[in-house]
Formats: structure tokens, C-alpha cells, sequence
């Protein structure tokens, strides 16, 4: 009889690898809009950080074991190909200034279903895990169709040598 290996590693339990237990409160962060979104009103990275700043030191105060931050203020969402450089780039410095200030384990997602550049943003902020929406389905959303990017997503991850960067996906089940 052979033994069969399964199809994917196991890869332990993201909760508890990342935040040390088996439940945890996770504060999103919701970024004022960054430039390049419509309601972008300048102010420069400055501004935008110490809202973010502030809301970091309000959720943990109240007993959050973590954060996300995400681009909220750049509604309408952009699909992930129509996303600019200079929505990572901005989320990598706000959220590494995060990380940094208040030690605790940080998440990232872009909006909408953006998984590659979140991807970005968390290497560079050396988050601990990135959200996405939908990883490996689709489904129409206020944005339009939204497909999953798992497969385009975890090749971007091995080429970022990022592998020990965790992927939260919502689940999505259909009645019958």
C-alpha cells in the first residue's frame, strides 16, 4: 500500500501562529483615501498616518490582539488591475509606521480583492497576513465580477520570498 501525501501543506493554525491564541480581535484600520482615489483631497502621507495612528492607539487600548489596515477611503473600489502603485506605496509606509509604533501583529488589505498588492504592501511593512474577499471563486459585488486571484496570488507571494505571510479569505457558501 502507498501512502498518500496531501495535495497542500499543512500550514498550522494562522491564528494562533500570528497572534499566540486560538480567538483574536482583530481593529481595521480604515485609511482616510489615498492619493490617486477620488475623494484624495492632498494632505500628503502625513495626514493620512496620524488618522491611522490614532485609530491604531484607540483599538488596541480597547483590547484588540491586532490590526488590518485597509484603503477604505478609496471607494469606489478599483478592480486589482486598475490599482495604482501609489496605493501600495503609501499603505507600505503607513502601515510599516504602524508595526513599528505599537508592535503588534498587522494585516493588509486592499480594496477591492486586490491580493498581488497586498501581497506588496505586506512584504514591505512585513505584516503578518493580507485579506482578501474572495480567493478562489467569483462573485458579483458592487465592483462588478470578482474573481479570485489564488493561483496568480501565491506565485507573486514565492517570487517575494514571502511565504510566512498568512492569507485570510472570507468563505462564501450558497444556498440551495
Amino acid at each position: 500500500m502507498t501512502e498518500t501525501k496531501p495535495v497542500a501543506e499543512n500550514r498550522g493554525h494562522a491564528i494562533r501562529d500570528i497572534f499566540g491564541r486560538t480567538k483574536a480581535v482583530i481593529g481595521v484600520i480604515h485609511l482616510l483615501a489615498l492619493p490617486g482615489a477620488p475623494h484624495y483631497r492632498g494632505g500628503g502621507v502625513e495626514a493620512i498616518t496620524d488618522r491611522a495612528m490614532a485609530d491604531a492607539e484607540a483599538y488596541l487600548a480597547g483590547g484588540c490582539d491586532g490590526l488590518i489596515v485597509e484603503n477604505h477611503g478609496d471607494i469606489p473600489f478599483s478592480k486589482p488591475d486598475d490599482i495604482g502603485p501609489e496605493t501600495a506605496s503609501h499603505m507600505a509606509v503607513i502601515a510599516d509606521r504602524i508595526r513599528r509604533e505599537f508592535g503588534k501583529p498587522i494585516g493588509i488589505n486592499v480594496l477591492a480583492n486586490a491580493a498581488i498588492p497586498a501581497f506588496a504592501v505586506a512584504s514591505a511593512a512585513q505584516a503578518a497576513f493580507v485579506r482578501v474577499n474572495q480567493w478562489a471563486n467569483a462573485y458579483v459585488a458592487n465592483e462588478g465580477l470578482v474573481e479570485g486571484e489564488a493561483a496568480r496570488a501565491l506565485r507573486y507571494r514565492a517570487q517575494l520570498r514571502a511565504d510566512g505571510i498568512r492569507v485570510f479569505a472570507d468563505a462564501h457558501h450558497r444556498r440551495l
